[in-house]
């Protein structure tokens, strides 16, 4: 049966090649260039395609409404919630349990109301019912070793899987480092020695890192990762439905008799998958920036005075490099899409893409010192990533941004070449 749908198929397909070539010549009297034989099926192709994506409410949410909420909630929420901890943590006055006696320390305790002093018949006990926090362990006669001009060792046992026994810690180390301090000034003192001896060189820090490089550093962090992760899933369930969606439906014959060339076809479903992805990439960087430009200060104290803008020759840019990053993810995600036999099968081929794609975008921050290195700009993926790390940071170098450019371009073309390959072969369009 399937052997007689594809010479029929052929039968046709050769009919309507001899009927085209039979054709009245176009205007000027000259055969049709490759962009003329191609162009406006592949326009056809894409209306049509776009026009049933639209149709379809999953394309609606991941192009727009999952970027449009995800992104600020991301953006917003996770921020506000560290820093909102880390505020608890900072002004709580967490239960300690002592172990034996000084009076000096639970007196500077109290005074400074870092910890709050309690007894416990057994510490440990306590700590891991977590009614203390910490458990801090006095050696015997400690107030008249320090007398005597000895030193003690001062025991802490905390839960460092516990955030707030972890604070807790923190804060005895400080309150044992203030009386360290104040014994120590006493010593000096009783010598008539002068405290500040001790400290004959003084640190002045002073930043010297604009508001808007500091903007730049926020966003580097945290933009590249949304615009590669909605690269892949913006396209991902039209580049799934554009092949192996039609393969499993039945519709993909009747596609391939009709007049448009293979060339022209995987054009058009090309650029409705490149048009998917990068209005979600468009959607993340409109939504990214207008949250954190307008909820960032309301939300968190430590950014009021940042400057978070994206000056509009770099926006441009940096849209233009997402456009030849989105082209190569949406060829390579319909190349995986023409090979698949179902969309089941698509879909796990290009999870591991998403895996793949994502995964360098949160590696970039920690390997920057690869940054002035050439070759990396030709590296896939990795190089989209550093060039747009350069563009926020505001370390711009064109010859990196070229190289990016071109390179990205080439291999987008390569993919799309072997998109057209496979869908030139009967033995992957008709694969059961």
């Amino acid at each position: 049966m399937i052997s007689r749908a594809v010479s029929w198929w052929r039968e046709e397909r050769r009919a309507r090649v001899r009927q085209d070539r039979g054709g009245a010549l176009p205007r000027h009297g000259r055969p049709p260039g490759p962009f003329e034989a191609v162009g406006p099926f592949a326009r056809a192709v894409y209306a049509k395609e776009m026009l049933e994506a639209l149709r379809d409410r999953r394309t609606l949410l991941v192009m727009i409404l999952l970027p449009a909420l995800v992104v600020p909630l991301a953006t917003l929420g996770i921020p506000y919630l560290q820093q909102r901890q880390q505020r608890v943590l900072q002004t709580a006055t967490p239960a300690v349990a002592i172990v034996g006696q000084d009076d000096g320390l639970l007196r500077l305790a109290r005074t400074t109301r870092l910890i709050q002093p309690v007894r416990a018949s057994d510490p440990l006990r306590a700590l891991r019912e977590r009614r203390v926090l910490a458990v801090v362990r006095l050696p015997s006669q400690m107030e008249a070793v320090i007398a005597r001009s000895g030193q003690v060792r001062v025991g802490i046992q905390y839960d460092a899987s516990d955030p707030e026994s972890t604070a807790a810690r923190d804060k005895v180390v400080d309150l044992i480092a203030r009386y360290s301090r104040e014994v120590v000034v006493r010593r000096l003192q009783a010598r008539h020695l002068n405290p500040a001896d001790l400290l004959p060189v003084l640190v002045d820090e002073r930043n010297v890192a604009t508001q808007r490089q500091l903007s730049g550093l926020l966003l580097a962090g945290i933009l590249p990762f949304f615009i590669a992760m909605l690269a892949v899933v913006g396209g991902m369930s039209v580049a799934v439905d554009l092949a192996a969606g039609e393969k499993e439906r039945g519709t993909l014959e009747s596609l391939l008799v009709a007049p448009p060339r293979r060339e022209a076809i995987v054009l058009g479903k090309f650029l409705a998958v490149l048009t998917a992805s990068m209005g979600a990439v468009i959607i993340v960087v409109l939504s990214m920036m207008l949250s954190l430009r307008w909820g960032y200060p309301y939300l968190l104290a430590s950014a009021g005075k940042l400057d978070i803008s994206l000056p509009v020759g770099t926006a441009v840019v940096l849209l233009g490099i997402a456009l030849l990053f989105a082209a190569l993810v949406s060829a390579v995600q319909l190349a995986v899409s023409i090979y698949a036999r179902s969309p089941r099968e698509a879909q796990q081929y290009v999870t591991p893409l998403y895996f793949m794609i994502v995964l360098p975008a949160l590696a970039v921050q920690f390997i920057s010192e690869l940054g002035g290195r050439g070759w990396v700009y030709l590296l896939p993926v990795l190089n989209t990533f550093f060039a747009f790390r350069e563009l926020l940071l505001g370390t711009v170098n064109w010859g990196h941004l070229l190289l990016t450019s071109l390179s990205c371009l080439l291999y987008a073309a390569v993919v799309l070449k072997v998109a057209i390959a496979l869908f030139s072969r009967e033995a992957v369009i008709f694969r059961t």
